[in-house]
């Protein structure tokens, strides 16, 4: 083995974190469906009011990732990562202490997502892209099974926490989780190969821009984050995100007490059908949409279409099949596949994303892009909230975020690789 490659085997680490700190992320992030019922049973607070905690949560996440973007180039991934640990964990344990729900809504809805969004998607995702070329999307892929696998994992264990010591002590539990699995997985992340002395895949590329046989045409451009916002190509990839973006947020926030609530499944069912079939069915999804997208992407013209019109069109299936739904195995089949669809495209978008623009600005550029994607996908949960609030279902979100994702679809279809440049 070569002495770059001997090095690269550092990229492999900063899976490793990324994975960990993304799974302590989301795991806590999305344990508010689990925490929404039980609140609501002791407080007697209304699904919206709740769910603007969420919105508002989701709206704050963005604009901190964007912050996160800035600092990875600043500062580094690594403190980037444990400094959002340390502000996350303590505010997700003051949560414990809550007692009106405008304390809830500025707890959970600013400050927990004023930490948790500095050690998530932005800072950790556009880390592992630069260590990765030809096996982009699958590493990311791995990267971002952290975090579906900590909706899997840390969600029942809020049920079994919450169960066992009240919802209170279980928060400060979390709170304490967050701290520890960012502080990891923050010290595995390092900025990017040349900082290590070694190439992307730890292989040599085949010209001075850094290209290999696999990279699209173009892609080892620089693109100033100023001259990429005028190209259309910036404005349809994220309107190809914003249909299924605000389904899924809104299925993440009302899944459980839809089920629950609605749907006369008991809380402990609903919380394994979450977590155990639609999330762990997203993360199947992510492997097989990298995978594929890898695969595939010689044979497509170097685009990557095929996994997100796959997943967008998915999703458009799903949640037009659930006001159909009636019973546990219905709901099952539905949750497989918008967990399996939304799952496959979530992987390629940020792969994508450095394919049309580069990898130099991509912290800065996914960050502006996720500010976009994630504010219209907050959205989600209080429409659903509202929907159910005003006409007694789910229905009207359920057919307007399908909506959404056809619209999405044009978008993707209209999507197209900017005129080169040179470096």
């Amino acid at each position: 083995m070569s002495k770059t490659g001997t090095k690269f085997f550092y990229g492999y680490l900063v899976v490793a974190g990324a994975w960990l700190s993304m799974f302590v992320c989301s795991g806590t992030q999305y344990s508010f469906g689990v925490f929404m019922p039980v609140l609501i049973g002791e407080f007697g607070w209304s699904r919206s009011t709740l769910s603007l905690a969420f919105t508002l949560n989701t709206l704050i996440m963005p604009f901190q990732g964007l912050l996160g973007g800035y600092l990875v180039d600043r500062i580094g991934p690594r403190w980037t990562v444990i400094t959002g640990g340390i502000v996350g964990g303590i505010s997700v344990a003051l949560l414990g202490a809550i007692n009106e729900v405008w304390q809830f809504i500025a707890v959970f809805g600013i400050l927990v997502p004023s930490g948790i969004a500095l050690s998530y998607w932005v800072s950790t995702i556009t880390t592992v892209r630069r260590w990765f070329v030809k096996r982009a999307a699958l590493m990311v892929s791995l990267a971002m099974m952290g975090s579906g696998l900590g909706m899997v994992l840390l969600m029942p264990l809020a049920h079994v926490m919450i169960r066992a010591w009240g919802w209170r002590i279980s928060y400060a539990a979390f709170g304490a989780i967050l701290f520890a699995g960012t502080l990891v997985g923050g010290l595995l992340l390092k900025r990017d190969p040349q900082s290590a002395g070694t190439y992307p895949d730890g292989e040599k590329p085949i010209d001075p821009k850094g290209a290999f046989e696999t990279t699209p045409p173009g892609s080892t451009t620089t693109w100033p984050v100023r001259e990429a916002f005028r190209q259309p190509a910036w404005w349809l990839i994220i309107a190809a995100q914003l249909g299924y973006s605000l389904a899924i947020m809104g299925l993440l926030g009302h899944l459980i007490t839809w089920g629950s609530q609605d749907l006369g499944i008991p809380l402990g069912t609903m919380v394994v059908i979450f977590s155990w079939v639609y999330v762990l069915s997203a993360v199947i999804g992510r492997i097989a949409g990298g995978y594929a997208s890898d695969r595939l992407i010689a044979r497509f013209g170097f685009s990557r279409k095929p996994v997100p019109y796959f997943c967008t069109f998915g999703v458009a299936a799903g949640v037009f099949l659930c006001p159909f739904v009636t019973a546990i195995d219905e709901l099952a089949a539905v949750s497989i596949l918008l967990g399996f669809c939304y799952g496959s495209g979530l992987s390629v978008y940020p792969v994508y994303l450095g394919d049309l623009f580069g990898l130099e600005n991509l912290p800065v550029l996914f960050g502006v892009k996720e500010l976009f994607t994630a504010s219209f996908g907050a959205l989600g949960p209080i429409l659903f909230g509202l929907s159910y609030d005003l006409t007694g279902s789910y229905n009207t979100a359920f057919l307007t975020t399908g909506a959404c994702c056809i619209l999405s679809g044009f978008a993707l279809y209209f999507l197209k690789m900017p005129a080169r440049r040179s470096a």
